[in-house]
């Protein structure tokens, strides 16, 4: 699961200013893949989905500074 998080990280850094809805496309994409991972590992579908999430939202919340805006971009990834 690093190397993905890393490669979100990279991702991240390398688009440039994205907006909200930028960073949640991102998000869910990332997303989908740790699901599938875990998954993939012999994850129940419930745990896969609270560890995929986890894994990716301490990423973004590492990447994004503020409150708010992690707010709307976690509340944005689900209209995509």
């Amino acid at each position: 699961m690093k190397s993905l998080q890393e490669e979100f990280l990279n991702e991240l850094k390398n688009t440039p200013k994205s907006t909200a809805a930028g960073y949640a496309e991102l998000y869910k994409k990332y997303s989908e893949l740790a699901i599938e991972k875990e998954i993939n590992n012999g994850a129940h579908e419930v745990q896969a989905k609270a560890m995929g999430n986890y894994y990716t939202v301490s990423v973004l919340r590492d990447f994004i500074n503020n409150e708010s805006q992690l707010t709307r971009i976690i509340a944005l990834k689900d209209s995509y």
